[in-house]
């Protein structure tokens, strides 16, 4: 297929079948937007844009909830000629300070003519008029009633198509510069042979928040560019009660649908036998599993549990992708039961090869294979200095082809780091093996100690499997704010309120038991006190900063505000010195 723009599918979808459908809460049928629609609601809020000022070429920022309002809003700054750059929206308005702080910085990068809103938004959103000085105006998207334009704006294929940030999960988030070239080869090789093999008869099921990659590019304009159909829930509805997502799949009867690894984790947990019992999914023919590490433990027992509901475990799909690389790299082949690697965990970590344990006395690590690049891109896995790999040896993944990005905005030399030698570094390490892809963890995470990597994954996995802590809320990483050698700290949270020494100690057992690592301290911090990503990865970087900084404690454990006072003090003393005696004085001001 011949690349086309953006404006130029949704015109060409127009002509032809396929749509978006929007659920409800309990996953039913709300309202319904064939392409044809898509295209006349686009040209008028494209009209609207032009109305409030906004010129082609120009970067609007999208902060709008609901998926047919981005959508529509999306896709009309495209046909208006203007860069989206679509951010998250505030989940509370009573932390809308923190919200501020998070999301100033991305509109400033961006360097955006306007911010696109709801109305209720919009009262409290003037902040980004006052304090970033090329927006002229926040635009409530029910003001965008302006005269459609007869037709979209003309746009190169080596344009900019929209602008996404990085999850920030090892870092502050970039602008990543996609054009309509990279997102035309992307979504191309995603629905094509070599892919999902999309026809018209497909019917996507789709939770995913619009603001990110793999639910826009993957589960909204995939299905632009192919002309079929996809069904889109709300984020929220999915966490409150996840069978809601398999009984839209069930009810439509959805045949592709893509989630993090963490959500099929969820339903094993959570769907009900009563829930289970309504299920028929039969016909999903793609369960796509990707942006976070892929567990063939959480895709075993999801294959086991909905078996009984026509689910097969052929259905897997684990994928690799990244921002940088508009979104996926590789797919294994369609109908295939999850290629596990059972590799010796000992070897992975001193020797840094793949290989298959000799003996049972040796720890395991199982690895989900992610498959094989698409035609027409590369993927290789090189050491330190760029050297190419033999296959089973872990390296920094590398990668090239029409999907790589043009760039971070604004940021030479990020852009001249990130692809350097004519390879896109991702910062991933991961392996080959019969020319297929496995991923181990990222470069900046990776903790050595005495020789050895450790993957922080693998310590998270492990504490995860304590019944006390809360699932997906542990972080691993390594310090040195003690002196001497690298130590390896564990922060966790509660599910419920245990002791935090039991728990401490029950989560270093399991973790030696799991690993073979002695973890050197293990934190329990409170609920909600672990930050993730908009994306919902975790932040090891800012978790271990808080640590550093002696910022984490259990404000009910006397015993673990001790230990982390005498950490403060054996790295910084006279910081120390000073943070106790303001403690103390808070103590005692509360009659403690």
């Amino acid at each position: 297929m011949s690349p086309v723009t953006l404006p130029e599918a949704l015109a060409a979808a127009a002509g032809g079948g396929g749509g978006y459908e929007f659920l409800d809460e309990r996953g039913e049928p709300a309202s319904s937007l064939p392409f044809s629609r898509l295209l006349d609601e686009a040209l008028a809020v494209a009209g609207g844009l032009r109305d409030a000022g906004l010129q082609p070429g120009e970067t609007v920022a999208l902060i709008v909830p609901e998926p047919r309002d981005f959508l529509t809003t999306f896709l009309g700054a495209s046909c208006a000629g203007l860069v989206p750059a679509p951010l998250y929206p505030p989940v509370r308005l009573d932390q809308f300070e923190a919200y501020l702080r998070q999301t100033m910085p991305a509109v400033t990068i961006s360097r955006a003519a306007a911010v696109v809103t709801t109305t209720p938004l919009r009262r409290v959103l003037g902040a980004f008029q006052s304090n970033v000085p090329t927006v002229r105006s926040v635009v409530a998207i029910e003001k965008l009633a302006g005269t459609p334009l007869d037709e979209v704006a003309p746009v190169g294929l080596d344009d900019p198509v929209f602008l996404q940030f990085t999850s920030g999960s090892t870092s502050d988030p970039k602008g990543v510069v996609l054009t309509h070239r990279n997102l035309a080869a992307n979504v191309t090789a995603i629905a094509g042979p070599d892919g999902l093999r999309l026809e018209a008869a497909d019917r996507g099921v789709s939770w995913l928040p619009l603001f990110h990659d793999m639910g826009l590019i993957g589960m909204a304009l995939t299905v632009l560019y192919a002309g079929t159909w996809t069904e889109f829930l709300s984020p929220l509805a999915f966490l409150k009660r996840p069978a809601v997502w398999l009984k839209a799949i069930t009810r439509t009867r959805g045949t592709i649908s893509f989630a993090p690894n963490f959500a099929y984790d969820l339903c094993t947990r959570r769907v009900t036998p009563r829930e289970m019992a309504e299920l028929d999914l039969s016909r999903w023919r793609v369960a796509g599993c990707g942006a976070e590490p892929v567990r063939a433990e959480t895709l075993a027992q999801f294959a086991k549990k909905f078996a009984d509901a026509g689910f097969r475990a052929e259905a897997f799909l684990p994928c690799y992708g990244m921002a940088e690389h508009t979104l996926a790299v590789t797919f294994p082949p369609l109908w295939r039961e999850p290629r596990v690697d059972v590799v010796d965990a000992g070897q992975l970590s001193t020797a840094h090869r793949a290989v298959t344990p000799v003996n049972g006395q040796s720890m395991r690590a199982e690895l989900v294979s992610c498959g094989r690049p698409f035609p027409g891109h590369e993927v290789r896995v090189a050491d330190s200095k760029g050297h190419q790999l033999p296959e089973r040896h872990v390296g920094q993944i590398l990668l090239k082809g029409p999907s790589v990005f043009r760039g971070y905005l604004n940021r030479d030399d990020l852009t001249r780091g990130a692809l350097a030698g004519g390879w896109l570094h991702s910062g991933d390490l991961g392996y080959l093996a019969d020319g297929e892809l496995y991923i181990c963890g990222r470069v900046k995470d990776t903790i050595i100690v005495n020789g050895r990597n450790y993957y922080p994954q693998d310590l998270e996995q492990a504490a995860g499997d304590v019944a006390d802590v809360r699932r997906g809320r542990a972080v691993a990483f390594g310090t040195q704010a003690g002196g001497g050698r690298e130590q390896i700290v564990v922060v966790v949270e509660p599910a419920q309120a245990p002791a935090a020494d039991d728990l401490a100690d029950r989560v270093r057992g399991r973790i030696a038991e799991a690993t073979g690592v002695l973890v050197d301290e293990v934190v329990v911090v409170p609920t909600g006190s672990i930050p993730k990503t908009t994306s919902g990865k975790l932040q090891r970087s800012r978790v271990k900063q808080r640590y550093e900084a002696g910022v984490l404690h259990h404000p009910r454990d006397v015993t673990s505000r001790v230990r982390l006072v005498g950490h403060v003090m054996r790295t910084q003393l006279v910081y120390a010195r000073a943070h106790a005696a303001k403690m103390l004085k808070g103590w005692k001001g509360k009659g403690r």
